[in-house]
């Protein structure tokens, strides 16, 4: 099951068709290698089941897929926050149900649909047509069947046609993004009173009563969580590849897969950008204008001025705010003609004023790289280190499938690991809030699923495979009350301390609605009054405040109309009470100019949002079984 997991990890075209998948229905909301046959249940869906295998090797492809996007910022804590296992089981289950109600519906994707959608894809052609020996290519390099590649392909279609018919009908107008954008990005200023939970503790008394009570409520919370200790071997692929033969020919054979993949670099520039936008409508007037100011950026550039600074005046490009920049851009990138004439620049040049559909464009290519081809005998070091390590895996997994039976049979894992010229190791007791560098998340999560004395399946690392057995298993326990008095006789005081600042700020909202100033309110209370300084309606956070617990800043109703909140507003251990101090209208000229953008972003939200509720619709009526002890996150 190994080698078979290991031909279908994805390949950044799976990651391109999944993440289109994401984008066009927003479902898929936003390891430990499962490695045998595993037709156990992790869900099932109106009757059809989702495997265990599937669900494991899906794992697979999305941790590949973080590991090499995050690459060293894929810690064991981001990796928690990530929830993976959740976020896959909800991906897997909202993709059947679209797939359930394409069938229902009667939709199907038609041979010559599939390969006018594949012969499509640029990487699949050359010369701008496609190219099967290309394609073939291509799906070999990155270990995918033209069979398996076709069948996600015509999945992704399916579902793209149920979302057209879905979203057929929406529209957004002028006026509803007009008005949400005028909000959105209205600035406001606003004085506030803090009253800390801190300093009314001296004044909460805390009962035996409230302490049973609390008790009785949040046994969940005060439960003392499970813990394991296993013993675990690491089979690092280094250490098998190094006896690994590589003959001239499979040399050869793997250059010539990965030839224009992994030897032929592009010829790239790295490019800063100015672009002037052309008015929906292309009226000669607006028009005139953008190219007159394209050319005088033009001059200026050639004339010597700081390129960033013109594109950061200028540049009606979101790039502007970087000063153009746009990274390092391969040829074929940019749409023709811009390609051809901004390709054919060299270092430090400036091109002259380039149209395109949305505009006038202006390029400096700040640095280059030419193309450049690495011949058979240059690459084989690189080849011979490439399927050294391939093999070393295949090595290591095998080595690890033999150990696992004699494990799983009784043979102790020190003298398995001796035999192999390793070393096993031990870990302390562990729960599913400790970290430690010798055990991933999810290798972690898999020990705390497995029974004590019980064998781990082989998981995979980046470096190695891992096999383990749980040394011992301490279950959840719930303390009695006497032995955690101290800790819940604090959370008490904490909340009742909580509830007398609530308490205190309402009894202040009168008086502050009669006399609305906050400054007078304040000192007569012993209190001080703080300023947020300017922020957008739309923000998530209030500067010097932070995000608060039950809406958005914009969710405040406040006005120079109406300058004193309603009520008060609670955020961690603090309560605060607003005051409206001033505003700024939003830059509705760039309204205009951006106008065409905003209202298709809208759109795409408004379609976004009806994709949510359409997968809830189906998830309400669907029978649904889900095995969420085998997900489970910690």
């Amino acid at each position: 099951m190994l080698d078979v997991l290991r031909k279908r990890k994805r390949s950044w075209i799976v990651i391109f068709f999944l993440f289109l998948i994401v984008v066009v229905f927003v479902l898929f909301y936003g390891g430990q290698k499962m490695r045998e046959p595993g037709a156990e249940k992790v869900a099932e869906i109106n009757g059809e089941t989702i495997t265990q295998a599937e669900f494991a090797t899906e794992y697979q492809r999305r941790l590949e897929m973080y590991r090499n996007l995050m690459k060293k910022d894929l810690t064991p804590e981001a990796l928690k926050n990530l929830k993976l296992k959740k976020t896959i089981l909800d991906e897997l289950i909202d993709k059947r149900l679209l797939l359930q109600e394409t069938r229902r519906l009667g939709f199907q994707v038609t041979d010559e649909e599939l390969m006018n959608s594949i012969a499509g894809v640029p990487d699949f052609q050359s010369d701008g047509r496609f190219s099967k020996n290309r394609y073939l290519q291509v799906l070999r390099a990155n270990r995918l069947s033209p069979g398996q590649f076709e069948d996600e392909q015509r999945e992704r279609l399916l579902i793209q046609k149920l979302r057209d018919a879905t979203e057929d009908v929406l529209k957004v107008s002028e006026n509803e993004v007009r008005e949400r954008y005028g909000f959105l990005q209205e600035k406001i200023s606003l004085q506030y009173i803090r009253l800390a939970a801190g300093d009314f503790t001296a004044q909460a008394s805390v009962a035996e009563e409230d302490m049973k009570k609390y008790y009785d409520r949040n046994k969940a919370a005060l439960t003392a969580p499970l813990k394991v200790q296993v013993e675990f071997v690491v089979y690092p692929f280094d250490h098998f590849s190094t006896k690994v033969q590589v003959s001239e020919k499979e040399v050869e054979d793997y250059y010539n897969v990965n030839r224009e993949t992994k030897f032929h670099q592009q010829k790239t520039l790295k490019l800063r950008h100015v672009l002037l936008r052309i008015p929906a409508g292309g009226d000669a007037g607006p028009k005139a204008g953008a190219r007159a100011k394209a050319e005088a950026v033009v001059q200026a550039a050639r004339a010597g001025k700081d390129f960033a600074e013109l594109a950061k005046q200028y540049s009606e490009d979101p790039s502007s705010a970087r000063g153009g920049d746009m990274g390092w851009i391969n040829q074929g990138q940019l749409i023709q003609p811009l390609d051809q004439a901004v390709f054919a620049l060299k270092r430090g040049e400036v091109s002259g004023a380039l149209e395109s559909p949305v505009g006038y464009h202006v390029f400096k290519v700040e640095d280059a790289k030419e193309e450049k081809k690495t011949d058979l005998k240059a690459a084989t070091p690189e080849i011979v280190r490439a399927i050294k390590t391939e093999r070393g895996k295949g090595e290591a997994a095998r080595a690890a499938d033999q150990d696992r039976e004699k494990a799983v049979s009784g043979s102790d894992l020190s003298a398995l690991a001796k035999q192999r010229g390793l070393a096993a190791k031990m870990t302390p007791m562990f729960g599913a809030a400790d970290t430690f560098p010798e055990m991933t998340e999810e290798l972690k999560n898999s020990a705390l699923a497995l029974a004590a004395k019980e064998v781990g399946q082989i998981a995979e690392g980046p470096n190695g495979y891992t096999l383990m057995r749980v040394v011992q298993r301490k279950e959840p326990t719930l303390p009695p009350l006497e032995s955690i008095r101290g800790e819940v006789e604090k959370k008490v005081r904490e909340a009742k301390a909580l509830e007398l600042a609530k308490k205190k700020a309402e009894a202040l909202l009168d008086p502050l609605k009669e006399e609305r100033d906050i400054a007078r309110v304040a000192k007569a209370n012993g209190l001080q009054v703080g300023e947020t300084g300017w922020f957008l309606r739309g923000d998530l956070e209030i500067p010097k405040i932070g995000a608060l617990q039950d809406l958005r800043p914009g969710g405040i109703p406040l006005s120079a109309h109406r300058p004193v909140a309603d009520r008060a507003y609670a955020q961690n251990s603090s309560v605060y009470l607003f005051v409206f101090k001033a505003s700024q209208g939003a830059d509705m000229e760039r309204f205009e100019r951006e106008k065409a953008q905003l209202m298709q972003q809208a759109l795409l939200e408004k379609k976004q949002a009806m994709g949510r509720k359409f997968v809830e619709m189906l998830k309400q009526k669907a029978r649904m079984k889900v095995e969420s002890s085998f997900i489970e996150e910690s």
